[in-house]
Parts: C-alpha cells; structure tokens; sequence
C-alpha cells in the first residue's frame, strides 16, 4: 500500500513539473516574436517595420504567389511531411520550392490547438503571369504537434525553428563595417530588384505603383519600371 501511494505521488509530481514547464500558445508566440523581429508591411506596399530575414537551412519548402487557396508547408519531428503551396503558375522567375539560401521576410505568427505557423515573404520579388507588377512570393510553415501545444516549451519550439531557419546574421561570415562598405556600393540602369537588394539590403520602405516599384534607403531612392532600374535619386 504504502508503495503504491509513493508511486502515485510520484506521478503528480511529475505531472505537475511538466504542467509547470508547458508554455500556453501566447507564450510560444511571443517567444517566436521575441527572437524573430516581424515584419510589418504598410498600406502601399512599403514596410512600416522590417524584421529579420530568415533562410532555410533545407530544401523542399513550397512557395507561391499569395493566395487564399495557399497551403502551408507542414513539419512534424523537424521533418517536411507535406509541401505547401499552390496551384497557380509561377512562370520562370522561379519554381515552386524553395532553396537553402533564400531570404524570406517573417510577416506573422498564428497558432492552433496543434500548431504554431510561420508565415513568410520572400524579399526578392518576381514577375508572375497575370499579376502587375513583381510580387513577392508567400511560404507559411506550420509546425505541427499531436500531442497539442500544452505540451510543448518554448525551448522546444524555437529548437524546431533553428533547426529549419538560420537569421541573416548565423549565415553572413564576419561583415566589414558597414561604412566601409557603402563607399563602393552603387547602382546601375538596369539593374534588378534582387541586385539592388543584394548590394545595399532591404529597403526601408517599398512602393508599388503598378510597373513602377520604389525602394527607398536612407538617402537614396531606387525607381525600377517592369523590374529593372530606370532611375536613382
């Protein structure tokens, strides 16, 4: 008898220690929020806020134009189980996966019962047939747990993360300051929103104008007319 009463509080003890280490949905939310700066788009298609960039570490993530029909890709064990995506043609600015080394804009953190979802913008943008103008390309991940996120900690669910997303700054190598830097940058006719990006970074603000797009930096604004540069000022 007493074995068994040593037994059972054992068990609640145990319980209660996982009880006590479980994060609810809004406390693995904000953890995400916490380490991953969230960008915050504006009204005209220019940024209010640009958070950090992530970059799959693997490859098999489906991406598409945005959409409502978009489904998310969905990982359970840190394995993709499903692909996500659509069904719409992306033409040939890009297929429907993404690689190891593409920049993506985090746009939003959404949970369930049983999940946690990341959803992502790629920052280089693309001409899609039947859209006006180039378009970035939308990736939402959901990390799925069957065991419910009641069971999950935080230290878990960023783990999960990590080990699927690197930031920008795990995968540059030691940067020059970046004074230095700008002193040789420099933009030319014709170039591409994705080698002005790749030159002097995400824009602080963006602008899209139907053909016309605007990126603009601190001191500089970068005009592209059907995707190439026609102007700086």
């Amino acid at each position: 008898m007493h074995t068994q009463i040593r037994c059972l509080t054992i068990l609640l003890l145990l319980l209660a220690a996982s009880l006590a280490s479980a994060a609810t949905p809004d406390e693995l939310s904000s953890a995400v929020t916490s380490n991953y700066r969230i960008t915050i788009p504006g009204f005209f298609g220019n940024f209010k806020a640009i958070g950090n960039v992530l970059i799959p570490r693997r490859e098999g993530l489906g991406v598409n134009r945005p959409s409502n029909l978009f489904k998310p890709n969905l990982v359970k064990n840190r394995q993709l189980v499903m692909a996500g995506g659509g069904d719409l043609p992306l033409g040939d600015g890009h297929g429907n996966r993404l690689k190891p080394g593409e920049r993506l804009y985090l746009y939003g953190v959404s949970t369930g019962d049983t999940y946690l979802q990341l959803d992502l913008y790629t920052v280089a943008t693309y001409v899609v047939p039947g859209m006006r103008g180039p378009q970035a390309l939308q990736a939402s991940v959901r990390f799925q747990y069957d065991n419910g996120l009641a069971a999950l900690t935080t230290d878990q669910l960023l783990d999960d993360i990590s080990d699927w997303f690197d930031t920008e700054e795990e995968t540059r190598p030691a940067a020059k300051p970046r004074k230095a830097a700008t002193a040789t940058r420099t933009v030319r006719l014709g170039q591409t929103p994705e080698q002005v990006t790749a030159i002097f970074g995400p824009p602080e603000k963006q602008v899209l104008l139907g053909a016309k797009q605007v990126f603009v930096y601190s001191g500089l604004k970068v005009i592209f007319v059907d995707g190439k540069v026609v102007d700086a000022e």
